[in-house]
């Protein structure tokens, strides 16, 4: 789901929201929505594509989100600021 900057005005302040800076570190030291987390999508990398790595990285990734506090009751917002194929898609 994509929403407008309208919509998560509104939901902002929900208990239930974890709101994720995909940008690099650095622009996120410069500038960040308050209780946004940074987790640089593109600093991740996985090159196997087996079964098994997938597999893995779907671990790996999982632990991720847990550790940054997303569980299956959370709503979740990606944001950066580009668009097209590079964009965050949550």
């Amino acid at each position: 789901m994509i929403i407008h900057t309208k919509e998560l005005e509104q939901i902002l302040n929900e208990s239930n929201l974890v709101l994720i800076d995909t940008r690099s570190y650095k622009e996120y030291s410069e500038n960040h929505i308050p209780s946004a987390i940074n987790l640089d999508l593109f600093a991740f990398h996985w090159f196997d594509t087996s079964k098994k790595g997938i597999a893995n990285f779907n671990a790996q990734t999982t632990d991720l989100f847990s550790f940054v506090g997303i569980t299956n009751e959370k709503k979740v917002v990606f944001y950066d600021d580009v668009s097209g194929i590079l964009a965050a898609r949550g």
